[in-house]
């Protein structure tokens, strides 16, 4: 059995599509569990209509009051969750028939490899607009990400993982016990919980439709857009702020685990959350010395110029 987790928020436009496409799944041992953060539009009504065909299948929780942010709305919904193993959705993409299938063979795989041990699983994305027509095949390819960079050390400085591809396992859950207020995003948390303890494993078929509108929290950007790079380039304090922000990360990671890590995880997020203290020559030789590198010449550069 696998729990489905929706975290939504005036997602009442594109949800149905949502829904439609999971319950459209080539696999039926699932249960979906919506939990709305205090929506103003349609959005509670049209899950109480599907709940109340598919009682047995979908859940809906509604918060008191908005928690602040999709990450946290997220996390909460967690602790929800009773499954072996849980995959996060979010209310806007349109899931692949074969996307639970594909992901809990990968789950199967990697646990054979990691037994008894926290196990992420995530898959690349095609990338679609508002109606579902395709702008990329592949958000790995157009974002210049490549899915083997997916170590700890690697982790720290970039995510890979998109939380609505994602499926995790009931070890790691066990050890996401609370989201620090550091912690950049939810996906990108239990990424390095399962790179430190465990093991990540990755789909390179897409299995979703990742929808992009105006409206996306984080949306895929394509880098090899020359504009893309000329507006990042004007950015310097917004890059440098995202850099401090992983900075901060490792050291809530370090404060939340630090008893329970590997020593060599544990001395390698020391060595991430220090940089700071170092000179810029310092930061530069320690970045290609401990491979804290992005993904990508372009991203590289920057990370060289305001790091």
């Amino acid at each position: 059995m696998v729990d489905i987790l929706l975290a939504v928020y005036n997602g009442e436009r594109y949800l149905s599509e949502q829904i439609d496409s999971i319950l459209a799944q080539s696999v039926d041992e699932w249960r979906l569990i919506i939990q709305d953060d205090g929506s103003s539009d349609g959005t509670i009504p049209l899950v109480q209509s599907y709940v109340e065909r598919y009682p047995e299948r979908m859940q809906l929780f509604c918060n008191e009051k908005n928690s602040g942010s999709p990450q946290k709305n997220f996390f909460s919904l967690l602790k929800r969750a009773e499954s072996p193993y849980v995959m996060t959705c979010d209310h806007d993409d349109v899931w692949l028939p074969d996307k639970i299938e594909r992901t809990y063979a990968k789950m199967m795989e990697v646990e054979r490899d990691f037994p008894g041990k926290p196990v992420l699983v995530h898959t690349d994305l095609r990338v679609v607009d508002e109606n579902l027509h395709q702008l990329s095949p592949s958000m790995f390819e157009s974002q210049c990400l490549d899915p083997k960079r997916d170590g700890f050390h690697q982790l720290l400085v970039q995510n890979i993982i998109t939380g609505c591809t994602m499926m995790v396992n009931r070890p790691l859950l066990e050890l996401a016990d609370r989201l620090p207020d550091q912690a950049i995003m939810h996906d990108w948390w239990l990424g390095l919980i399962a790179s430190a303890f465990g093991g990540i494993g990755f789909v390179p078929e897409p299995t979703i439709l990742y929808r992009q509108h105006a409206s996306n929290q984080v949306g895929a950007k394509n880098v090899k857009d020359l504009g893309f790079i000329a507006r990042r380039m004007q950015q310097g304090r917004q890059i440098k702020q995202v850099i401090q922000d992983t900075y901060d990360q490792a050291n809530a990671f370090l404060q939340e685990f630090s008893a329970q890590l590997p020593r060599p995880i544990r001395e390698t997020a020391e060595q991430y959350a220090r940089l700071p203290e170092q000179s810029k020559l310092g930061r530069i030789r320690s970045i290609f010395q401990h491979d804290f590198k992005k993904h990508g010449l372009a991203r590289v550069l920057g990370q060289i110029f305001y790091i």
